[in-house]
């Protein structure tokens, strides 16, 4: 494969995977096999936003957690593992991403041996990425919250996410598209706190609601973010 056509970040992303392995004594054909096959799956059509960036920026994020509050997670391997999989079946106009996502996760987790329970925990962080509003404690909140860490970045950042969820979202009509993005970009304006965590909220909550807002503008006068 010619190395232009390479996901982007595709030697960081395959080296994590490896290296997830082998703390979980799973060096094996199988787990690198595997590996391939999730990245080629989040480079998917029509991925502009749900791809192999976002993937890498949920790894970085996680690794964030573990630099500067250690022991703050109970199970990163488990985090680590949803972050993997919780976008790897990504159709923009399905309802089912997330449950399907998950599935895969269940099948193949203990298909090597691993802990059921391993894998129920995996499944239900992936199920958490759907971003219902209700209250959510330990790993789970952090699986939310680096999932969500997009919101905080910077002006240029997150206009260009803008733009990525739209060409994602390219076969709804503009006013449709108007109508639904605003209603999920208000929802997480009207919620007390859009991060759970203390860390994310310290860094990124006044960020993410100057963001949204600056977005919703945009929106009602009738323009995507330039």
């Amino acid at each position: 494969m010619p190395w232009r056509r390479l996901p982007a970040h595709s030697a960081e992303l395959l080296a994590h995977w490896q290296t997830l392995g082998q703390a979980l004594g799973m060096d094996t054909p199988a787990w690198r096999k595997e590996g391939r096959r999730l990245m080629l799956s989040w480079t998917r059509w029509p991925r502009a936003y749900h791809d192999t960036t976002h993937l890498w920026a949920c790894l970085r994020h996680w690794q964030m957690v573990q630099d500067q509050q250690p022991g703050a997670l109970d199970n990163p391997h488990a985090v680590a593992l949803a972050m993997w999989y919780h976008d790897a079946i990504y159709w923009p106009w399905s309802k089912h991403n997330e449950e399907r996502s998950a599935d895969w996760a269940s099948r193949f987790l203990p298909s090597q041996g691993l802990p059921a329970t391993l894998a129920q925990t995996v499944h239900q962080h992936i199920m958490d990425t759907r971003h219902t509003p209700g209250p959510l404690t330990g790993d789970a909140q952090w699986v939310v919250d680096i999932d969500l860490a997009i919101l905080g970045q910077s002006d240029a950042v997150y206009r260009q996410f803008e733009r990525n969820v739209r060409r994602e979202y390219f076969f709804v009509r503009w006013p449709r598209y108007v109508t639904g993005r605003s209603v999920v970009l208000q929802g997480f304006l009207d919620r007390p706190r859009i991060y759970g965590t203390e860390l994310f909220y310290q860094q990124y909550e006044a960020q993410a609601r100057a963001n949204l807002r600056h977005a919703l503008e945009a929106l009602r006068n009738g323009q995507l973010y330039r």
